[in-house]
């Protein structure tokens, strides 16, 4: 018989505070360089149209400079081009909102298809930060430019301007230190293995805390291309939080994340989290935008966005109410930066400049406290979309932001309250299915990447519904953490197994789903 790796009494997920969340200002890391970065994309291009003889237009680059954001942390043979994809969708983002605007289309139902579609790809992809929200700002902020009078063509040529100037400055560090990214990711993920050790192999949370780490530093490394240190280093951690034996020179190296068709795939059912989660967002966004069109508000995108940067995380409501009420006071503080800024008449390069300051401060906060980073994120917004610090913009501003976040949070007791339930089933049953894959095809390299992909899933979605649900996660826990513990001992064993060894058909009784069907 197998003796399977399931501690006695697994700790449920740690359920966090909102109190902690909210005020918290956590160490991050040193963000110096990603902000610099932020506000040189900004700075590059923008003040190359002004020298050029455009100010009126400069602004429009700092839709396409957003694309910078997502290129943080990437190795550098690859952040180029992800950050020029980043750039691309921008633009499309923007050309859709542009020829929306010049047709007349509908604002809020414009930005919300955005919003969906953007939503469900990046959950799907497992994306992470900074996520779906600005490719739905970009496309109402583009639209209402163009609805105001904007020429379409510079506007699009600023916005691939900025993204150009993005691709560019997000390989500055290149010079410095060109292994840096990969070096961290590995680092990060000896740490992550070392505390588990000393944990004593502690809980189902703190085992997936140091897979996903694996994981990660896996796609780091290659994405980097040829590392064999880095490698050889990854591979006696992940010996070691395997509990596998062999030597260095046998081992095949893991292959990387999902490919993009199977994230998108296994995501396309209504039961999976980036679903559930498009659909709430798509009805929310619908709502807010509706009511706010008829209460006459100025802007109903904005009660859109708000919308949409509550509820785009997924079904864990600890973290997205803490994020309404962050969104709210971030935004009561920054629209008094906002009028500020508006009275100093900052103009030209003076402007550049003064939005360059405020995408560096956006950076630097983004991790540590989101209703921080607000504060200089509206402002951005504002200018760039053309408003003016007038009493009704800056009032409706305010008020659809309260819109948006109220709805926003009543919307995830009232619309599928229990969506976290069901990613909690659904993601056991993907791990079952990944295990029974890997085990009918041997320790296959693939099979093996989509069961991690799967366990990690699995595990997420049970920190979800503890921040939801308590009393029911403590009844389905312990079930939900043997089957992590046991893909991951899984992975384990075929870590230990020969080349093209089968494991025996005990595995396979093993996660066979249950007879009876849980409630």
């Amino acid at each position: 018989m197998l003796e399977w790796g399931v501690p006695p009494d697994d700790p449920l997920p740690r359920v966090i505070r909102p109190r902690s969340v909210l005020f918290a200002l956590p160490a991050a890391g040193r963000r110096w360089s990603a902000g610099l970065r932020a506000a040189g994309a900004v700075a590059l291009a923008g003040g190359g149209v002004v020298l050029a003889g455009h100010a009126d237009v400069a602004l429009f680059v700092t839709f396409g400079a957003f694309a910078v954001l997502y290129g943080e942390g990437r190795p550098y043979r690859v952040r180029a081009w992800v950050v020029l994809t980043a750039a691309a969708l921008l633009l499309l983002s923007a050309g859709l909102g542009a020829a929306a605007g010049s047709l007349g289309g509908n604002v809020v139902v414009v930005v919300t298809v955005v919003a969906v579609l953007a939503v469900f790809v990046v959950d799907a992809l497992r994306l992470g930060p900074p996520g779906a929200l600005f490719f739905a700002l970009v496309c109402g902020g583009a639209m209402v430019a163009t609805e105001a009078g904007a020429h379409p063509l510079p506007l699009l040529l600023c916005t691939a301007l900025g993204g150009l100037s993005s691709a560019l400055v997000s390989m500055a560090g290149f010079v410095a230190d060109r292994r840096k990214p990969e070096r961290v990711a590995v680092e990060r993920a000896v740490r992550a293995v070392d505390a588990f050790l000393r944990a004593g192999h502690a809980g189902a949370e703190a085992r997936h805390a140091a897979g996903s780490a694996i994981s990660a530093a896996w796609g780091a490394v290659h994405d980097a291309g040829d590392r064999p240190e880095l490698a050889a280093t990854l591979i006696a951690a992940h010996r070691r939080f395997a509990d596998a034996s062999g030597a260095d020179d046998e081992t095949p190296l893991p292959l990387p994340r999902p490919a993009v068709g199977y994230r998108l795939r296994r995501s396309a059912t209504l039961r999976s989290h980036a679903m559930l989660t498009a659909l709430r967002v798509g009805g929310t966004c619908a709502a807010a935008g509706a009511l706010s069109a008829s209460l006459g508000l100025t802007r109903p995108h904005w009660a859109v966005l708000s919308t949409l940067v509550v509820l785009q995380q997924g079904t864990d409501r600890v973290r997205a109410n803490v994020r309404g009420l962050q969104r709210f006071a971030g935004t009561a503080a920054g629209l008094g930066l906002f009028a500020l800024l508006i009275q100093l008449a900052p103009t030209g390069l003076a402007l550049i400049a003064t939005i360059a300051v405020l995408q560096f401060c956006i950076e630097l906060f983004v991790p540590r406290n989101y209703a921080v980073a607000v504060v200089f994120i509206t402002p951005v917004a504002l200018l760039a979309g053309g408003a003016t610090a007038s009493t009704p913009v800056i009032r409706d501003r305010f008020v659809e932001t309260a819109l948006g976040v109220a709805l926003a949070v009543l919307s995830q007791y009232l619309v599928a309250p229990n969506a976290h339930r069901t990613t909690f089933r659904w993601t056991e049953s993907r791990v079952r299915a990944a295990a029974l894959t890997l085990l009918a095809n041997a320790p296959a390299m693939p099979a093996r990447r989509d069961l991690q992909f799967e366990l990690e899933g699995a595990t997420r979605a049970a920190v979800d519904s503890a921040h939801n649900d308590l009393a029911w996660t403590r009844r389905h826990w312990p079930a939900h953490a043997a089957l992590v513990h046991l893909g991951y001992d899984l992975l384990a064993a075929c870590w230990a197994a020969a080349p093209g060894e089968r494991l025996t058909d005990e595995w396979k009784q093993a996660f066979q789903p249950a007879q009876t069907r849980r409630s």
